[in-house]
């Protein structure tokens, strides 16, 4: 009888081992230390992966776009971008799911080169000109180009009456294409918006942090960060998925219990511009990030006006349904 319990002890041992083995994963998400990055790069500094029984390595990269080809060719087992990025490439192929919700409030700010100041006084004033997007593909596009694309149809301009370039999602490639004056003006990511005004590189011109900037702008309350992965990642390793989700809701909770100087010290930010125009933006926007990483029905549905208003023309469009990528098994849902 003993032994027959030390067998059955044994093996239950081994089987808990097994279940709480640490699992490495790779995550693509633009960056480092934009808006989108942010909750991520906590995860791993704080140890959140670890409490999960995940090794979390992180993939910068320049822009939604490229995260969608990590996945694609499974460079990256999950991803952190813009759910309308998503969106557009899912009617391509149905392929990417979304699995929570990041972001709460979407922050973009259409920053035009300093020295334009007397040429450039409104958006109309760009058509011709030079616009940075993330990055830039004829098969895909960044959340950042679809905002711009929604900004010029609102004000009378067609994408095509401007010409994009790719300005990448970091702050050394979007601080360079102004000072290289690669571009005229850039839909970017906050803090660098705040961050290129500071230093006097650019000036604000357009924000969907800004009421009256959005005031008749469809779907400007959309989901835009989001942990996406592919379909099949779901069907395959659930437990990875629930444990990324569980992940991302860890890091969620600690900014939503901390202030932004306690989440800057425990990013390790310098006293610099860096550190300045991040807790400018935290302090101006506190309900940026989602307090739970649930999915909310009334932004799904501002996020699918968006998707339409901002790509009228594109086939299959308006009869898309957010919801068919919307994975809340683990995230859960909100009104």
């Amino acid at each position: 009888m003993l032994v027959a319990l030390l067998v059955l002890f044994a093996g239950w041992s081994c089987c808990q081992a097994q279940s709480q083995k640490t699992i490495p994963l790779t995550l693509s998400v633009p960056g480092p230390r934009n808006s989108v990055s942010i909750p991520l790069e906590l995860a791993v500094r704080a140890r959140l992966d670890s409490a999960e029984g995940i090794a979390l390595r992180l993939r910068f990269v320049d822009g939604g776009g490229v995260a969608i080809q990590d996945l694609v060719t499974r460079n990256a087992d999950f991803a952190v971008f813009g759910l309308p990025a998503a969106m557009h490439d899912n009617l391509r192929e149905d392929r990417l799911v979304a699995l929570a919700a990041i972001d709460d409030l979407p922050l973009y700010t259409l920053m035009v080169r300093a020295d334009l100041r007397n040429q450039v006084r409104r958006i109309e004033d760009l058509k011709g000109r030079v616009i940075g997007v993330h990055s830039n593909s004829l098969t895909g596009k960044t959340t950042s180009h679809q905002v711009a694309d929604l900004v010029f149809r609102r004000h009378g301009m067609l994408p095509e009456n401007v010409r994009y370039v790719a300005a990448g999602q970091s702050w050394n490639t979007q601080s360079s294409a102004f000072i290289s004056r690669s571009v005229d003006a850039s839909m970017c990511d906050e803090p660098y918006g705040t961050r290129l005004a500071m230093e006097k590189l650019a000036f604000r011109l357009f924000s969907t942090g800004n009421a009256d900037d959005i005031r008749d702008t469809p779907g400007s309350g959309f989901l835009r960060a989001s942990l996406i992965t592919r379909r099949v990642e779901v069907t395959q390793n659930p437990e990875s998925a629930r444990r990324m989700v569980s992940i991302v809701k860890r890091a969620l909770a600690w900014i939503g219990s901390h202030s932004a100087e306690e989440l800057a010290d425990s990013l390790q930010m310098p006293a610099d511009g860096e550190r300045q125009s991040f807790l400018e933006v935290a302090r101006s926007f506190p309900r940026q990030y989602s307090k739970d990483g649930r999915f909310s029905t009334r932004q799904l549905r501002e996020t699918e006006a968006f998707f339409r208003a901002s790509s009228p023309d594109l086939p299959g469009v308006r009869n898309y349904s957010v919801d068919s990528m919307i994975v809340d098994r683990w995230a859960g849902r909100k009104p």
